[in-house]
């Protein structure tokens, strides 16, 4: 969990209106400072502060009281002057106390915000709910520990069988698993629950979808678009949608027949009414999705007429340019998306990719390192970097930029395939072989880390290996030289 800049802001505003405050209502300045600074650190501070729960009542009055004790403070003591000495050692022990359990409570409230799982852990015991446990799944999924996550979404649909956030993210979890059976389970729970949630239907499409079931795909997005007969945004996600399904499965004509049906209303829907910028893209979009180049180009372009700094359609158009071969053009819109765009990472990607394809290394090394810059966790960056420092050599470095590649992006196949390569041209055959292991795993259908797998557990004697991961790479069509399975033979069970 972060600090709020925000409210950061508003509080040290609040405690210099303490000190004025404390100054017009003529409190001694020492006792002014002391009660400042108890209120600055006290536990409602923290609480507005860092959150998530704010209490502005609470904060208010806080404000109020420690204003009030300071006052309090300053007379109550004028009187102790006249009194014995015990009484005023007494006072001073227990204003010690006093800003000593404030510190104390302050200091666990802190604590306890030092990371949302420490929080939630603390306050779903506390307050056994299911938005607090929901709130806990929340932290787990965002430590990447995912079964700990699908755990307390389960106990938060068990307190309250209507939580559709829970029912959400669980969908959301079983779709980046690959478990569409459970997909269509939540997706189905969240449309009974509220018809209304778009999102529901797109994912039970996707799920059908990957399922092959095409008949089920088609009737989830038609459903979902009678029931948002007019709205551009739904019409938009259901073309994408049909978009991958014949990426996927490009034979597929029922696909393609309800893709144009989807297109065709959307132009229909557009053309009633006036087009701005955000039209002119949505159309450019979609001409591009069914191959419409030249069309996307020209409705790209009157986007940026009517909005210069549209990030995407910008970066779009650049796109299309950059794949027919016109470098000069794509560079000039990267470049101007850039500037609108000063934190637009794939622009600065882009344009280091062109100057590698033009042979300017060092400029696009500079382009992809400032990538990392603007977006630190861009394994597409470090890819680029990692094959920059392969091509010229510089195997070590190489190594560092592959490994951070599938540090940030752990499903980058050809990141470790290509750090499979670097280790093997060191001659580190071992940590080689676990490299292409892993590329494997990711892609079982990568036909030259099987090669590569089977060269190396030759060289290491395993013989067995060698042949197995042969096999595997012929599965995949590739055509071994007659030598190298001469060579096999005689190992061959």
């Amino acid at each position: 969990m972060k600090i709020s800049f925000v409210f950061l802001t508003v509080h040290v505003l609040c405690a210099v209106f303490f000190v004025l405050s404390a100054r017009a209502w003529k409190i001694n300045q020492r006792w002014a400072w002391l009660f400042t600074l108890l209120f600055f650190i006290s536990e409602p501070a923290v609480f507005f502060v860092w959150g998530p729960y704010r209490f502005e009542g609470l904060y208010l009055a806080a404000f109020i009281f420690f204003l009030l004790l300071s006052k309090g403070a300053e007379q109550f003591y004028i009187f102790l002057k006249t009194q014995e000495a015990i009484i005023r050692y007494l006072f001073w022990a227990a204003v010690v106390i006093f800003a000593g359990a404030v510190v104390l409570t302050s200091s666990f409230e802190i604590n306890l915000r030092r990371d949302a799982l420490t929080f939630w852990t603390y306050e779903s015991k506390r307050n056994p709910t299911a938005k607090a446990i929901c709130n806990l799944a929340d932290a787990y999924d965002a430590s990447k520990n995912f079964s700990k996550a699908q755990e307390y979404y389960q106990k938060a649909i068990g307190i309250d069988p209507k939580f559709i956030k829970a029912y959400e993210a669980m969908s959301r979890i079983a779709g980046e698993r690959g478990s569409w059976d459970q997909v269509i389970e939540f997706s189905k729970s969240i449309i009974v629950l509220n018809p209304q949630l778009p999102q529901a239907y797109l994912d039970l499409g996707e799920a059908y979808r990957s399922l092959g079931e095409s008949r089920q795909a088609v009737e989830t997005y038609s459903r979902l678009l009678g029931l948002f007969p007019d709205d551009e945004k739904i019409d938009i996600k259901v073309i994408e949608a049909y978009g991958k399904a014949i990426a996927d499965d490009p034979q597929n004509d029922l696909y393609k027949e309800k893709r144009e049906e989807v297109l065709a209303d959307f132009e229909q829907l557009s053309k009633r009414k006036n087009y701005n910028a955000a039209d002119y893209y949505n159309l450019g979009f979609l001409y591009e999705q069914v191959g419409g180049k030249d069309e996307a180009i020209h409705y790209y372009t009157k986007a940026i007429q009517m909005q210069p700094d549209h990030a995407q359609a910008l970066f779009n158009l650049a796109n299309l340019y950059r794949d027919n071969g016109n470098y000069k053009v794509a560079m000039l819109l990267y470049s101007r998306l850039v500037h609108f765009h000063p934190k637009y990472a794939l622009g600065y990607l882009n344009m280091g990719l062109i100057f590698n394809a033009l042979g300017d290394k060092p400029r696009a090394g500079q382009l992809y390192r400032k990538v990392i810059d603007v977006d630190p966790d861009n394994g597409d960056a470090y890819f680029n970097l990692g094959y920059l420092s392969e091509s010229q050599g510089e195997l070590s470095d190489a190594v560092n930029y592959y490994e951070k590649a599938v540090e940030v992006a752990p499903k980058n196949a050809e990141a470790y395939y290509n750090l499979g390569n670097v280790y093997a041209s060191l001659g580190q055959n071992g940590e080689a072989i676990a490299s292409y292991l892993k590329t494997v795993a990711i892609n079982p259908r990568h036909q030259n880390a099987f090669v590569n797998l089977s060269i190396l557990s030759f060289k290491s004697r395993d013989f067995q290996g060698a042949i197995h991961y042969l096999e595997e790479a012929q599965t995949l069509g590739y055509n071994p030289p007659a030598e190298y399975l001469k060579t096999l033979e005689p190992y061959r069970k």
